[in-house]
């Protein structure tokens, strides 16, 4: 076991290495913490600064149960794959459902079922913390690895705040989901109305197609150009009168 400063108290951490397809990895797992299940994390090869990092939070229905109703497998596949090729960490946190639990989350997917409202406004009608995450566990293992500086995979600009007020400066990489499905796309948007998530630049494209046309930004917007076009007010009539004249 070492030990890690957080804070003002000593962590302690268990390390051991492990094997997969392509060879041992290590795995460092934080000690003396009041999670359940505490954070790890997967380091592949010898990372320095400004190495790949990704900071995965539990989704039991993405990774284990496939769900496309949100794009955390995605994310955690394809973090994997650049963090191996790149020698980088993966940070894994017991953070179910935006820190609100298994519990919380499945009760919010039935509301969404019952009343069509995405799962943000779910959280807010059980007055529940739309993110109560937290990213102090991840300082302190990237801290235990030597790490000051990091390239972040990420679209959730709350990840890069937890990690700045960590004293960890962080540089920024999207992940892009080449052809996100109807239930990942509803996911994203959420995410982005919400959260202010960046979205990838192919779903982007789709979001416009599928989803801009509908949003109250939009609604606006279209009105206003509508009236822009139409030219100054006239009084009742005029606009009629000079139509029919044309």
């Amino acid at each position: 076991m070492e030990e890690i400063r957080r804070g003002e108290l000593m962590t302690e951490v268990v390390e051991h290495t492990l094997q997969d397809v392509d060879g041992d990895f290590r795995v460092v797992v934080l000690s003396d913490t009041e999670q359940p299940n505490p954070a790890c994390a997967a380091v592949f090869g010898n990372p320095q600064d400004g190495c790949l990092v990704r900071i995965q939070s539990r989704c039991l229905y993405g990774e284990i149960f496939g769900s496309t109703n949100c794009d955390c497998l995605y994310q955690l596949e394809k973090s994997l794959e650049e963090i191996k090729r790149n020698d980088g960490v993966l940070i894994y946190l017991d953070q179910e459902g935006r820190g609100a639990g298994l519990l919380t989350k499945a009760r919010g997917y039935q509301l969404c079922q019952d009343t069509g409202i995405d799962t943000f406004a779910a959280y807010a009608a059980m007055n529940c913390k739309a993110d109560s995450r937290s990213y102090e566990d991840a300082v302190a293992l990237l801290k235990q690895l030597k790490l000051k500086e990091v390239t972040l995979l990420t679209n959730n600009p709350g990840k890069l705040a937890g990690l700045d007020i960590g004293e960890i400066k962080v540089r920024h990489r999207s992940l892009v989901i080449p052809k996100p499905g109807d239930h990942t796309l509803d996911y994203l948007v959420a995410k982005r109305d919400n959260q202010e998530h960046m979205l990838s630049v192919a779903a982007r494209l789709r979001w416009r197609v599928i989803r801009f046309a509908g949003s109250r930004w939009f609604s606006r917007r279209r009105a206003a150009l509508r009236k822009a076009a139409a030219g100054p007010a006239q009084p009742d009539g005029t606009r009629e009168r000079q139509e029919q004249a044309a």
